[in-house]
């Protein structure tokens, strides 16, 4: 036979038959071109057990073992993971590490660290209370370098500009999901966008202008559920004053304790307006009680913080919160400068089918205006078209000025600083710095996309993601991150922007990937391309049904942990019967236990051969429930019948996690 007609049958290249042949002990010769025939079944059959060992050995290699103690000594080396920046929050640390914040905060006291949940600690205090909670800390600073990069870069600019004219105040409304925030803005600006906001709550920051008293007040909105964390921190950055809004009969949220925190580490005057007074179970003394605790003491109580009831639905109270943003604004004397070149800062960008990129900048400081040329982070532009926020058509926009541009030629950022470039040499020059950049970021980023071949045992969902606008695909993205099933991973491979493309689906088919559209509608030549291709292609408006759904996903196709639980071992004595694929045969219990229930490992050399099922057990030709160590048993085994007299057994409990 020849011996590449075996190889054929095994299923295998011929130089790969000739290399193992010798390890199954049969010696042919490294060059080889035929194989007697007496001999090749015979190979065959060494083959298939040394396959079947290979498996067997590769499906033990992801089983858990606890053999007594020494499960304890592991679990104390294997501790999570967190990485932190220079200072940390004491509320964002315990979100990092999963715990609630009164574990956390209770931890620190018995150190002799009293904080309160919006305090920052120091990275070394940060350390020695997460390694006495079983984490262990690493230092990030990428994320905050990045952060404090723009935040400088963005003050150095104003900082070099003129700030004597008055400008109108910037107003981010915050707090927690359904608490009233659009209604509140709704109310104000007496138009109605809650219906059209999918399930009714706010997707994107949205900004508004509204005139009080003949003074000009722009509102940020930012979204209220959690998803949106990296979207309302974006506000609180670029606001002069917030509005803190909580529900009357609800009280202080997560969301709402989580926009206190942004609003304090942004150092922002702010307002708490306590809504929906007009709900029966209203109790707004409760609100204020629930503030003093935190160390927010309201006015009225003799504090510093500012409260006004109000209800949005029934526009009670609405008057008295412009006046009290005036106010604010009018103590803090806010200035800018409204002449020359334009500074701002993205706070939406999105694809427009006819138009094409389109971003949403808050100008800060000089006058942006129509043929302007700017450059925003890695992406130049000339602006073609500035829309205000009600898309009407405007020539220039000033300070604290929320407008549309037109005229990008790619995506920019959100969050990014817009330059005006008024000199075309030093345009051509920022152009230049900045594709340099880009080069050596992207440079940068491939090399360290490594492969992660140490993960085989990790399931992975893999995505590609499609968004009407890039705050979305941002915050979804976030959002994906916290997810944590454990074995489980989910991969990006593709995020863009518009609708769902063939090359998206031929993607999906070749990565076995989950497409999803975020505010994207619904393409029936496109699904029908997914039913052919069999890819599976998800619609949503709302995020955290997105991120649900997700979520259960992950949960479905992740591989349970096997655990295998030592419960005593055997030497066998005696084999009394031998069958194809049992075995009766005797010996005596020298550690722990073999119950009725157990599975047995049978040890050669140290090494596990096979694995197998007691169906009976007997002491003193007793059906029994266990046997205990120091005396003798005999078992009826299901399983490979290999075992022989002097072979070493474990006995083992198999569950899974």
């Amino acid at each position: 036979m020849n011996v590449s007609a075996l190889a054929r049958q095994l299923k295998i290249t011929t130089n790969e038959l000739l290399e193992k042949l010798p390890e199954l002990g049969f010696d042919i010769g490294a060059r080889a071109i035929k194989v007697d025939d007496k001999l090749a079944p015979k190979i065959i059959e060494a083959w298939k057990k040394a396959a079947k060992k290979d498996r067997f050995k590769k499906e033990l290699s992801k089983v858990t073992e606890i053999r007594g103690q020494d499960k304890d000594k592991d679990s104390d080396k294997e501790l999570k993971e967190i990485s932190i920046g220079d200072t940390i929050i004491v509320k964002d640390m315990a979100e990092i590490m999963d715990l609630p914040v009164a574990k956390l905060m209770g931890e620190l006291m018995a150190n002799g660290i009293m904080v309160s949940l919006n305090e920052r600690i120091d990275f070394d205090t940060a350390t020695i209370i997460a390694e006495d909670l079983g984490f262990k800390v690493n230092k990030d600073k990428a994320e905050i370098t990045e952060e404090i990069s723009k935040r400088e870069r963005l003050e150095k600019l104003l900082s070099k500009r003129k700030t004597e004219d008055a400008k109108p105040p910037v107003v981010v409304v915050m707090g927690h999901v359904d608490h009233g925030k659009t209604k509140l803005l709704d109310s104000i600006r007496e138009t109605n966008v809650v219906d059209q906001e999918a399930g009714g709550i706010t997707q994107h920051i949205g900004a508004y202008q509204v005139e009080a008293h003949d003074r000009l007040i722009t509102f940020l909105d930012t979204p209220g559920h959690e998803a949106f964390k990296a979207m309302r921190s974006r506000g609180g950055q670029i606001a002069d004053v917030a509005i803190l809004v909580v529900a009357a009969d609800d009280g202080l949220q997560p969301q709402t304790l989580e926009s206190i925190s942004v609003i304090q580490k942004e150092k922002l005057p702010f307002i708490v307006a306590i809504n929906k007074i007009d709900k029966e179970n209203a109790d707004v003394d409760k609100v204020k009680q629930e503030l003093y605790e935190i160390n927010l003491m309201p006015e009225d109580w003799g504090g510093k913080t500012i409260c006004q009831p109000i209800s949005a639905k029934e526009k009670q109270g609405i008057t008295e919160i412009l006046d009290l943003v005036l106010l604010v604004t009018d103590i803090e004397d806010l200035k800018a400068d409204d002449s020359g070149s334009a500074i701002g800062t993205i706070i939406e960008s999105h694809i427009d089918k006819s138009a094409g990129p389109v971003a949403t900048v808050l100008v800060q400081a000089g006058m942006l205006k129509i043929s302007d040329m700017f450059i925003v982070g890695d992406v130049p532009g000339k602006i073609k078209i500035l829309q205000n926020w009600k898309g009407e058509n405007v020539k220039q926009a000033g300070p604290a000025t929320p407008v549309k541009i037109l005229g990008l030629k790619q995506l920019p950022t959100v969050g990014e600083i817009l330059e005006v470039i008024s000199d075309k040499k030093t345009f051509k020059e920022k152009l230049k710095q900045a594709s340099n950049k880009k080069k050596v970021s992207v440079t940068t980023s491939s090399s360290s996309n490594g492969d992660n071949d140490d993960e085989e045992q990790i399931n992975s969902l893999n995505l590609i993601i499609k968004s009407d606008v890039l705050g979305s695909a941002e915050a979804i993205e976030e959002s994906l991150d916290k997810i944590e099933v454990e074995d489980t991973r989910i991969k990006v491979l593709k995020k863009g922007l518009g609708q769902i493309t063939e090359d998206d689906i031929l993607n999906a088919e070749a990565t076995n990937a989950l497409v999803i559209g975020f505010h994207i509608k619904e393409n029936k030549n496109i699904q029908s391309l997914a039913d052919e291709k069999n890819v599976t292609i998800l619609y949503f408006d709302i995020i955290y049904k997105l991120l649900e759904d997700v979520e259960e996903r992950l949960k479905s196709i992740k591989s349970k942990k096997t655990i295998h639980k030592l419960q005593g071992k055997m030497e066998v004595l005696a084999i009394f019967k031998t069958n194809k694929n049992s075995m009766i045969f005797g010996g005596k219990i020298t550690e722990g236990k073999a119950t009725k229930t157990s599975k047995i490992k049978v040890l050669k050399n140290d090494e596990v051969e096979a694995i197998g099922q007691i169906t009976t057990l007997q002491a003193a030709k007793e059906s029994v429930s266990e046997v205990v160590e120091g005396n003798e048993a005999g078992i009826e085994y299901k399983g490979e019948p290999i075992i022989e007299v002097g072979d070493t057994l474990e006995f083992f409990e198999e569950t899974y996690e």
